[in-house]
């Protein structure tokens, strides 16, 4: 139905994903062969695939919600309902309406709005591990697998090292979250704001917890659900608009972009990449 509404106005090429990765080589191809625009049906990890294809190609981007949270098609304003979503991506298409924004960059990887070292990365981890599970009570699986991640950390002692637009700070933090833009995420329609002065038209913002014990995540969850003061505890560290960061870990440490895993590092480099995609939005 999707593909058929929008045909109406483009002439329209028609691929589906087969498996993890496919989205980038397909939108790669398509930059290659001249495109204007690639759509996407679907959640936050096929976008960011698509990212990885088109990032600094000219090609516009336009994504319909087709996942548990669309975190950053909601952000970019769209419904979260794929056929209004449609509806709109038409209208502003027609009209030409698109935005550049900048991306941020994690060890090469392009993300939308999020990358997550440590505790976060551990969660995303655990999902990935319950597919099943995700797909019968979808965003409640990110709850459990918080408690799981938590008594994973029961048994860990890494802590990071963090540079600022390569100057050394004095923070010894035990998790981090980078946001390019807020929210960081979505729990159904509430929105979690870890970093509330993001924006996808300034540098990356960063996050770092102190400590992970069960009382100082449960604040931070509070405060992040319930408003943008998640900066004013006291076992938070927060930085506002900067080119780079540079992470190194005492040991390898859980790493996410998007809600995708990409593994575990022991040395992060973030960075924000100015104007780097065309959105519709």
């Amino acid at each position: 139905m999707i593909s058929h509404a929008l045909a109406v106005d483009l002439r329209l090429d028609v691929e589906a994903t087969q498996r993890r990765g496919h989205a980038i080589s397909l939108s790669a191809r398509a930059a290659r062969a001249g495109y204007e625009v690639v759509v996407v049906l679907g959640g936050d990890g096929t976008v960011n695939e698509a990212l990885q294809g088109i990032a600094g190609s000219g090609v516009r981007l336009a994504i319909i919600p087709g996942g548990a949270a669309n975190v950053w098609a909601r952000t970019l304003g769209l419904p979260n309902d794929a056929v209004e979503a449609t509806s709109v991506v038409l209208r502003k298409l027609r009209e030409r309406d698109c935005r550049s924004v900048s991306l941020g960059v994690a060890n090469g990887r392009y993300f939308g709005f999020c990358a997550g070292l440590g505790f976060d990365g551990a969660v995303v981890r655990m999902v990935e591990e319950r597919l099943l599970l995700k797909r019968a009570v979808r965003q409640a699986t990110f709850l459990w697998c918080g408690v799981l991640a938590y008594l994973a950390t029961l048994r860990t002692d890494v802590r990071m090292s963090l540079s600022v637009d390569s100057i050394p700070t004095d923070d010894r933090l035990r998790t981090v979250v980078a946001c390019n833009s807020d929210p960081y995420t979505f729990l159904g329609r509430l929105p979690a704001r870890m970093c509330p002065r993001a924006d996808l038209d300034a540098g990356l913002d960063l996050t770092g917890l102190t400590d992970t014990r069960v009382t100082t995540l449960a604040r931070v969850a509070y405060r992040a659900l319930t408003g943008d003061r998640v900066s004013r505890l006291g076992r938070v560290r927060g930085w506002h608009d900067h080119r780079s960061y540079e992470l190194r870990c005492t040991a390898p440490a859980a790493l996410h972009v998007d809600g995708e895993y990409l593994g575990e590092t022991d040395h992060l480099m973030l960075a924000s990449a100015p104007d780097a995609c065309s959105v519709i939005a």
